[in-house]
């Protein structure tokens, strides 16, 4: 079956609709993962910005903790936090594009999901990933 063609039968877009929320979900749990990982950067920015230079910090590389200077951690956690921020962005544009597909293919073929009404949005307004849904993104 392919990613471009109509499907031909009931099958054919059950399993179709399944793949593409299925694949929305995991955009949905990797831009939380990020999510997470910037937390994380802005925590250690925040606690060892106001440190003295040279002072002693310590740092996980590749699960090796290796000694530094907060002058040299501090440069390089916030780099990572601006790549990790990059990539979150072009995830969040993704995610937005597969959600919107998802809602048109659901839309075309009439596809309702037990649990949900019809015309009723799959997340708050506010557009965001981590938005707090406890039971995922399409629940």
């Amino acid at each position: 079956m392919s990613s471009s063609g109509e499907p031909k039968s009931e099958q054919e877009v059950v399993q179709r609709f399944g793949a593409m929320r299925q694949e929305v979900q995991q955009l949905y749990q990797k831009l939380s993962e990020l999510d997470a990982e910037l937390q994380e950067h802005e925590l250690v920015i925040k606690a060892i910005s106001g440190m003295e230079e040279k002072r002693k910090c310590f740092r996980l590389v590749g699960g090796v903790l290796v000694e530094r200077t907060v002058g040299e951690v501090l440069p390089a956690v916030a780099t990572n936090k601006q790549g990790i921020t990059g990539i979150k962005e072009q995830l969040q544009k993704q995610f937005d594009a597969r959600k919107e597909e998802l809602k048109a293919f659901q839309d075309k073929y009439k596809i309702t999901v037990k649990g949900e009404e019809a015309g009723q949005p799959k997340e708050p307004e506010g557009g965001k990933a981590n938005s707090g849904a406890t039971q995922g993104i399409l629940a």
